[in-house]
């Protein structure tokens, strides 16, 4: 018997609709969007890693709204990377790592992530066991005992894996916030070398990888788009302070990278000044378009509402529920798809908070309007006044956005969605539609 059929439906469907867990292929819940977001995004990635020369690595970045799907296509471009079809080549190793599960986005610089990634790089080498290679090498070793005299007043690490003692330091930045200045500059008096030696690292995989008859490495960093935007007193904010300010160390890896960074970075007037550093291929993953092509108003025969469809159904079957006994009607069904203006993640939540108010299946009409209505008041309560008169010009979809630092808050904070059809356009969130305020 399935662990499954001994939970109700409606505990089935909750926990099959996590907003926070991405999937995949060959993961069921998975469903390709190509066709109604206008590229397939990871194949034009992999392709532009297999066209380039594998001694000048290409570093690359990986934008969109949180919550789009991004980690969920870096995974489809792992497997491509991975795991070739016939006549594309050798494969990759690639080597994925999210630092949200290992970094406070609330305060993260380089350091934070320089370490990170020796860390992770260390790790998953290690576990790839790549003939003739050894993660654990004596500049590592060497530059650790160095770092360790200065850390050892301030940080302890016994009882872990002090092969890779990178690791640990990470965690220890994260959870140790009051000392968190002072790992930092400890560990920015050795960043030169670290960087370096994680170099070494990479550089030696590759030769090892290609002489196993693989393409060579890739690096694909994910979770730094939910970095939390916050000006600092110095000027500037946190993501002008990692993106910009360290672009030529976050290019200078010996290994094909690619970064996942906040939609609104490429929206920055200075973001134009580093296109020759992370590469010009800067389109974001959009929403789901669920407007027609004349973008008229959504309706349920629509591409992109079908695809919505299309998702809930996929989470019913992994969650062996009948689609058509999880909502009173399918008007219901139709407006919350609707109100999500395409967003994957809010898909979820949207379902997760209405399932939460009843009972049993099926959810309601007033559930889902219930489960809106929470996060319209949330929105409600963070939306500043300055931003309401330039939100209402959005309430028809627009062809531009200025790329003031308002307009480029609004995209972070999903005020705005990005589409595309062709060319971009935009438009304000669907819930900031229900507003009093906005319709003043």
């Amino acid at each position: 018997m399935s662990p499954k059929e001994n939970l109700p439906p409606l505990t089935r469907l909750f926990r099959a609709c996590e907003p926070d867990e991405p999937v995949s292929p060959p993961d069921p819940r998975y469903v390709n969007c190509d066709d109604v977001r206008g590229d397939n995004l990871p194949r034009l990635y992999a392709r532009a890693l297999r066209l380039s020369n594998p001694l000048k690595p290409e570093v690359k970045v990986f934008a969109g709204h949180r919550g789009v799907g991004k980690s969920s296509e870096l995974r489809r471009l792992k497997s491509m990377l991975e795991e070739p079809a016939p006549g594309e080549g050798r494969p990759f190793l690639v080597v994925l790592s999210d630092v949200s599960r290992s970094l406070d986005l609330n305060d993260l610089d380089f350091p934070d992530l320089l370490v990170f990634l020796a860390g992770e790089v260390q790790h998953q080498l290690r576990d790839a066991n790549i003939p003739g290679f050894s993660a654990v090498t004596d500049r590592m070793r060497d530059l650790w005992d160095e770092l360790s005299k200065v850390l050892q007043a301030k940080v302890s690490l016994k009882g872990r894996d002090l092969d890779i003692p990178y690791a640990p330091l990470a965690v220890e930045l994260k959870n140790r916030p009051n000392a968190r200045a002072d790992l930092r500059a400890a560990i920015e008096k050795q960043s030169t070398n670290l960087l370096d030696a994680v170099n070494d690292l990479l550089l030696l995989a590759n030769v090892k990888l290609r002489e196993d008859g693989r393409e060579g490495l890739v690096l694909l960093v994910d979770g730094l788009d939910k970095l939390v935007r916050r000006d600092l007193d110095g000027g500037g904010n946190t993501h002008e302070r990692l993106f910009l300010h360290r672009s030529e160390q976050l290019a200078s890896l010996k290994a094909h990278v690619i970064y996942t960074v906040p939609i609104s970075l490429i929206y920055s007037p200075q973001f134009t000044q580093l296109e020759q550093t992370f590469g010009e291929r800067n389109v974001p993953v959009p929403m789901i378009r669920l407007r027609g092509d004349d973008r008229s108003d959504p309706q349920p025969e629509t591409a992109g509402m079908r695809k919505m469809t299309e998702i809930l159904e996929a989470r019913c079957r992994f969650a062996e529920v009948d689609l058509t006994s999880v909502f009173d009607s399918p008007k219901t069904r139709s407006y919350l798809c609707e109100m999500t203006g395409g967003h994957p993640r809010h898909l979820m939540m949207f379902l997760q908070a209405a399932a939460s108010g009843v009972d049993d299946l099926p959810i309601t009409r007033k559930a889902v309007e219930r489960a809106v209505r929470d996060y319209a008041n949330s929105l409600m309560r963070s939306i500043p006044d300055e931003f309401w008169e330039p939100l209402r010009q959005f309430g028809a979809p627009q062809t531009s956005i200025p790329t003031d630092v308002m307009h480029r808050e609004m995209l972070f904070l999903l005020y705005i969605f990005e589409y595309m059809n062709g060319e971009p356009w935009y438009e304000v969130n669907p819930v900031i539609r229900t507003l009093p305020k906005f319709r003043e």
